[in-house]
């Protein structure tokens, strides 16, 4: 054999591009391996600078779900102040229920802002946009404890939900693009069974009494400082994503310049979409308006109507969250088992009727299992729902429509429930002048969005994503 032939061949992405003439950075904290090469046509040899194995070990996928936990884990901690202390918060810079309620509104348009800072994550890199978020929702959520008024607090706590939603974002994304198949579910399980952990937490907070400290509700917010302290010791070792190095290496090798293209954001809006868009959006934003208008107001609704104390109300938050998260399992398999439409129907009317008696009820035992029940089935639907906003869409939009769902469509519903439980549950201007008869009439909202689940969405049980595709064309 020559030593020609023994030579191993280059492909492309292993020679310098001599038609342009350039040399591509790689980053600082990006490996890198050199090989010899060979001369053209009886020039000098070259050599190619590679990026390493872009396989992940599972030690550092451990690593890595570890710190991503520790930083979703604070979305639901985060939500759960703002519900379970409203009375306290309310107290503190006295104003009345319909205040707090256009404050909540103001604040949860974060969420949907978070929308825009997200898509940064294509340019950038999820690795930069996770860490920049944290920094961002670490900064504003230690700047809440030392709130002057409503409306500073309302103007931090909207700044830190601009970076809480992408922080969340890029931690699911980077589950999806560094996990193996199959371990992509259990991983992503992990994160969402850790943001309601934060619930839990608060409950446990409140059952200790932190609330009654000095700072008061304050302390909860420095506690925030956590996730900052955690990922500035381990940031050095959170890679950028495989496939976004890939995608990268792709652009570059077709003459990119290294940009990222993606679609459009209004591409998802093309008419071959558009009805399966406003339908599941419509479906999303029924469900999270009531959904999030009990969530947010319980806490303050079991104090000041049903006479519950802090410690009563972490307590419940213990267990029924607890026991209640079973619910996101159950729905999982039950979609598998007889199908997304059924199971939908299931979790959308009872988490309606439990709902409805959990802010009926006067009994604080009965109130107990109302509430395990209220979010087995009201927050357990998030797995078929995640279902409808990523399964029925070809893979070109999947990305955006999903984005369009979830942080458009469901953060109306976050926008407006809190608004509307508190406009008109207000004790002394409302038109219906009770928190819990408010949330009530809310709820009937759920039923327009089973018709609509039976009427425009097909029935994708066992079917593969390619085979969806063109379903609903």
């Amino acid at each position: 054999m020559s030593a020609a032939e023994q030579r191993p061949r280059r492909t492309r992405r292993q020679t310098v591009d001599r038609v342009v003439d350039r040399v591509v950075e790689v980053p600082d904290d990006v490996e890198t391996w050199v090989e010899a090469g060979e001369g053209a046509f009886a020039e000098p040899p070259i050599g190619a600078v590679h990026p390493p194995d872009l396989e992940r070990s599972p030690k550092y996928l451990k690593m890595l779900l570890i710190l991503l936990v520790s930083a979703t884990f604070f979305e639901g901690y985060d939500n759960s102040i703002l519900s379970l202390l409203l009375g306290d918060i309310q107290n503190t810079f006295q104003v009345p229920e319909s205040t707090l309620g256009w404050a909540r509104g103001v604040i949860e348009l974060g969420t949907a802002a978070a929308f825009f800072f997200t898509r940064l994550g294509d340019y950038l890199g999820r690795r930069k946009l996770l860490l920049w978020s944290v920094v961002g929702y670490t900064v504003f959520t230690a700047l809440t404890a030392f709130s002057w008024d409503i409306w500073s607090f309302t103007g931090f706590q909207l700044l830190a939900r601009v970076f809480l939603g992408a922080e969340y974002a890029a931690a699911v994304t980077m589950v999806v693009e560094e996990f193996p198949a199959q371990r992509r579910g259990r991983a992503l399980g992990t994160l969402l069974a850790c943001a309601a952990l934060g619930v839990i937490v608060i409950g446990i907070l409140l059952q200790l009494g932190v609330q009654d400290g000095p700072l008061e509700w304050r302390t909860l917010y420095l506690i925030g400082l956590f996730p900052l302290f955690l990922l500035s010791v381990f940031r050095r070792r959170i890679k950028e994503t495989r496939r976004f190095i890939e995608e990268q290496q792709r652009q570059e090798a077709t003459g990119a310049g290294g940009v990222i293209k993606r679609p459009s954001m209004w591409e998802s809006w093309r008419p071959s979409n558009r009805r399966m868009l406003l339908a599941v959006g419509f479906i999303h934003f029924a469900r999270s308006l009531p959904l999030i208008g009990s969530t947010a107001w319980w806490a303050f609704y079991a104090e000041r109507e049903r006479g519950f104390t802090s410690a009563e109300i972490g307590f419940y938050i213990i267990f029924a969250y607890g026991l209640g998260v079973v619910g996101y399992v159950v729905c999982g398999r039950l979609m598998e088992r007889i199908g997304r439409r059924p199971t939908a129907t299931l979790y959308f009317v009872m988490g309606a009727f439990w709902a409805v008696v959990l802010f009926q009820v006067e009994s604080k035992t009965l109130a107990f299992p109302a509430l395990i029940l209220a979010v087995f089935f009201g927050l357990g639907a998030a797995p078929v729902l995640g279902a409808f906003a990523s399964e029925l869409f070809p893979t070109d939009v999947r990305a955006q429509s999903a984005a369009w769902v979830r942080n458009i469509f469901e953060i109306g519903g976050y926008v407006f429930g809190p608004v509307l439980v508190g406009v008109l549950g207000d004790h002394t201007t409302g038109a219906v002048g009770s928190i819990g008869d408010s949330v009530s009439l809310l709820m009937v909202l759920w039923l327009p969005g089973i018709f609509v689940v039976w009427r425009y969405l097909p029935e994708t049980k066992g079917m593969e994503l390619e085979d969806i595709t063109g379903v609903h064309a």
